[in-house]
């Protein structure tokens, strides 16, 4: 069972399997916008249900605080294709700053 946990001092929100930490996925927030810049897999052993889980858990962390979300990192706009129910309320973005 996944556990994911909002490090805000690190800006980036943890997923954990049981006793190991499995992905992060960093961000940037303001007032009213978060921003999702890198999204790591850190167990690359069935990373991509790891980040899966992670966009759609920190997905819904985000809406239900009603931020604006943007994506900018390729591999966290991957896995949001495959978040339907949680894909609404995300701006995609690659845009370079």
């Amino acid at each position: 069972m996944y556990t994911m946990l909002n490090n805000r001092k690190a800006s980036k929100f943890d997923l954990y399997l049981p006793g190991r930490l499995v992905a992060s996925l960093h961000y940037s927030i303001d007032e009213n916008e978060i921003l999702f810049v890198y999204c790591e897999a850190i167990d690359l052993e069935d990373s991509d249900r790891h980040c899966r889980e992670l966009m759609r858990s920190a997905m819904r962390e985000s809406l239900a605080r009603r931020l604006k979300i943007t994506v900018t990192c390729p591999i966290a706009l991957r896995h949001l294709g495959d978040t339907p129910d949680t894909a609404q309320g995300a701006e995609p973005s690659l845009a370079a700053d």
